[in-house]
């Protein structure tokens, strides 16, 4: 598998995001796996990840995603590169390592299909629009959380909010 066996389903599914979208800062691959969670319990399939989200100022975030990034980089299976906002601030965005020969053995086929159709159909959003489109979903909406406020600040998210 290239880069060590130890690599786990949640990072594999970090790893797929990665490969498959040009740039990603970590907020970004956050609410890219949050979403792709959230499509595939809707189409039944269970949670891709192992994350617990949380409501977090920027959003649903599960601090976890900070060590897996750190091994797929450990491990050269992704790589961190530098970009600028249009403000000129500077930023850290995750690439995939073309030299990678990681295969993503405990990544289904259906989970793959989910973040396939998420990034499909959020082609060149970035992190402020997937952190828009992240307060729209039914977990965020049923704690009445909103961009512009705190409430449920800190909260586990119900992902089989209806």
């Amino acid at each position: 598998m290239g880069g060590g066996d130890a690599v786990n389903k949640t990072q594999q599914l970090l790893a797929y995001i990665v490969k498959n979208h040009s740039r990603l800062s970590v907020t970004g691959l956050m609410k890219l796996a949050y979403l792709s969670d959230l499509v595939s319990i809707k189409k039944n399939y269970g949670k891709i990840t192992a994350y617990e989200y949380i409501r977090y100022k920027h959003g649903p975030f599960d601090k976890r995603i900070y060590e897996h990034v750190r091994k797929l980089v450990d491990q050269k299976i992704i790589y961190e590169d530098v970009d600028f906002s249009p403000t000129g601030d500077e930023f850290i965005v995750y690439k995939y390592n073309t030299e990678s020969e990681h295969d993503y053995p405990q990544l289904p086929a259906k989970a793959k299909g989910v973040v396939d159709e998420v990034l499909e159909s959020l082609k060149g959003y970035g992190a402020k629009a997937l952190t828009e489109v992240s307060y729209r979903t039914k977990p965020m909406l049923k704690l009445g959380a909103k961009l512009d406020n705190e409430v449920g600040l800190n909260q586990k998210l119900d992902l089989m909010a209806k």
